[in-house]
């Protein structure tokens, strides 16, 4: 238990080391504020459509899944449930307008692949990939949605655009596009070519450590006040890492889904905010540095968080 442990909590371990490099690197003056659009559009426009193309066409085949149907509809449902509590605490709690987007952004949508991946990888091995990928393209769906319109309401405050064409180009991002693409061609048997996959990999590798080089950025900028846990903040990690796991857990109870599949969602929907959440609040002039402040939290919090997750997993028989 212990190794797992370890090569669990080293995704952890990475993914700070990487945000402490942004923030010596806007200590030293490497990465300046006007550095900072450039990094958005590399994220969105080019990295992450690249991410999908190369997560679907690499990494997903649905033909070797039994009742991938459930795969799909439980993170669904666990999703759309936390971004409901999110959506009730927010009326409790009262964020302000920058940040309730965000607020209820970080309460629905986990990081993944990045940290998800090893994790899962370490706990049930390289057969957990092909339900960690089920996860992510849920997640990812409904994250440059719902949530990227959250955000982008909350970064227009009062003054955000009404009408529905004008609400639905929110709705539309070059991740999204990419995903609208790519899972009908997945369904109707088309093989991507392989030169194709490989940039696709090469292209989308950038996505995670820009994005992290730029939360870190963002801490420096914004001061590491940003990562006091106010209300707001342990509102999140109380869904994130309390909430959201024991959802995905009773909705696997209900529909009778057990074994390691179930294990390996409960642990996706207990990882930590979504790097990209960060950039989406950025991009659209929310408030960054609490989102950034969120991720580093909630990223750190896996360290208590593992080792009770796999005690849970061991209780229920699934490792």
């Amino acid at each position: 238990m212990l190794e797992t442990t370890l090569h669990s909590l080293s995704a952890v371990l990475i993914v700070m080391f990487m945000v402490g490099v942004g923030w010596l690197f806007g200590k030293l003056g490497y990465i300046r504020h006007e550095h900072k659009s450039l990094m958005i559009k590399l994220i969105i426009s080019a990295g992450m459509p690249a991410l999908v193309v190369n997560n679907v066409f690499g990494s997903l085949d649905l033909s070797a899944l039994e009742k991938p149907w459930l795969l799909f509809l439980l993170p669904l449902l666990a999703m759309l449930i936390t971004l409901g509590i999110g959506v009730l605490l927010a009326r409790l709690l009262k964020p302000d307008e920058k940040r309730r987007g965000g607020f209820i952004t970080m309460c629905a949508f986990s990081n993944s692949i990045f940290v998800g991946l090893p994790m899962n990888t370490g706990l049930f091995g390289d057969a957990a990939v092909p339900f960690v990928m089920c996860f992510y393209i849920v997640n990812t769906t409904l994250f440059w949605t719902v949530g990227n319109y959250l955000i982008s309401r909350s970064g227009e405050g009062a003054n955000h655009e009404k009408g529905f064409f004008k609400n639905l180009k929110k709705l539309i991002s070059p991740p999204l596009v990419a995903l609208a693409i790519s899972l009908p061609l997945l369904a109707l048997g088309v093989k991507m070519p392989e030169p194709i996959v490989r940039l696709s990999g090469y292209m989308g590798n950038i996505v995670t450590p820009i994005a992290l080089f730029y939360i870190g950025y963002a801490l420096y900028e914004y001061g590491l006040k940003s990562l006091k846990p106010d209300k707001c903040m342990l509102g999140v990690m109380g869904v994130r890492f309390i909430v959201a796991p024991l959802v995905m857990l009773g909705l696997c109870m209900l529909f009778g889904f057990g074994g390691m599949p179930s294990g390996v969602l409960i642990i996706e929907s207990a990882m930590p905010v979504m790097t990209q959440a960060v950039v989406v609040a950025a991009a659209h002039d929310a408030d960054e540095s609490f989102v950034a402040g969120g991720m580093s939290i909630t990223t750190l919090g896996c360290f208590v968080l593992v080792p009770l997750l796999m005690l849970l997993m061991q209780a229920l028989g699934l490792i």
